[in-house]
């Protein structure tokens, strides 16, 4: 099933997508707590590169927006905004009179959001380690898209979104059931296996596994209730390996295959391409995906 979409990427980027299919199944990458140091791997450059590459991210995030319920006036923190597209985009709901903090814990890609800044929408440097120096009960809304894999503790991050939220506040979280495995990131798994026999402790491959349910059941003892979960089903083509690894580069702020030297990492990025090449088949890299869209209401008055 195709959940086509009619928004062109900005820079004319040649992707024929719809959601991102490709964008995260193996960019659930392991992060320190808080989102990780993405300033110790991430560049302009890189940050660049993702400003002009995100539109399906961005695309997702608009339609987990739709969900919140944000109106004129609302206090929203966009928890991982990156760039600032969907921040704006939420600010130009919000209105002035609205509240709109982009955090992201790469300066590369805040100095890129601040671009957007305007009355009503400001950026901070900052991940969930971050939050206990926010105001409790100041917002409104929290919105992670596509952010949530980052974090190492989340329970403590469910915790500190609870006390900044205001009671009845809503959290949308977008999100990759990763609880099953996909077959990119065994192909990436695979790839690194065949170079290195086995895989380091430090090489950069995957995050703990993201199911619905258990987090459910941590929203739900973190005091929340979930109200909304939309599942899209997408299919995508990226054309060629050299895209879509691009792509896992500037998405992952440059962790993509840390860990290992860089000729190392060349090589196994080597036998990457030329897997995709041999299932690219002359028609593009074709990837299904799964994005589930979740909103939940902080519960209570404490």
């Amino acid at each position: 099933m195709r959940a086509q979409s009619s928004v062109a990427p900005k820079n004319g980027f040649p992707w024929r997508h719809a959601y991102p299919a490709f964008a995260l199944s193996l960019l659930l990458l392991a992060a320190p707590s808080g989102f990780g140091e993405p300033a110790a791997f991430d560049s302009s450059r890189l940050a660049e590169l993702y400003e002009r590459m995100s539109t399906p991210q961005y695309e997702i995030g608009i339609k987990l927006v739709s969900l919140l319920g944000i109106s004129p006036g609302s206090s929203v923190l966009d928890l991982g905004c990156g760039t600032g597209q969907l921040a704006s985009a939420i600010a130009r709901i919000a209105g002035p009179q609205g509240k709109v903090l982009g955090m992201d814990p790469s300066p590369y890609r805040i100095a890129i959001a601040e671009r957007r800044a305007r009355e009503g929408l400001s950026f901070s440097v900052g991940g969930s380690d971050d939050l206990p120096r926010l105001a409790p009960r100041s917002f409104d809304v929290v919105c992670l898209n596509y952010v949530f894999h980052w974090i190492d503790d989340r329970r403590q991050a469910l915790g500190a979104i609870h006390r900044i939220l205001k009671p009845g506040g809503k959290l949308g979280i977008s999100f990759e059931d990763t609880s099953r495995p996909a077959e990119l990131d065994e192909l990436i798994e695979q790839s690194a296996k065949e170079v290195l026999g086995t895989l380091p402790p430090g090489l950069f491959l995957e995050t703990a596994p993201l199911g619905l349910a258990p987090l459910k059941e941590m929203l739900r003892k973190s005091g929340f209730r979930v109200v909304v979960v939309e599942k899209t089903e997408s299919e995508d083509r990226a054309k060629s390996p050299e895209e879509l690894v691009a792509f896992w580069r500037a998405s992952s702020a440059g962790r993509f295959l840390s860990g290992v030297s860089e000729r190392t990492r060349r090589r196994i990025l080597d036998r990457i391409k030329q897997r995709l090449t041999r299932a690219e088949g002359g028609q593009g890299i074709r990837i299904t995906s799964e994005t589930l869209l979740l909103v939940a209401v902080r519960s209570g008055e404490e």
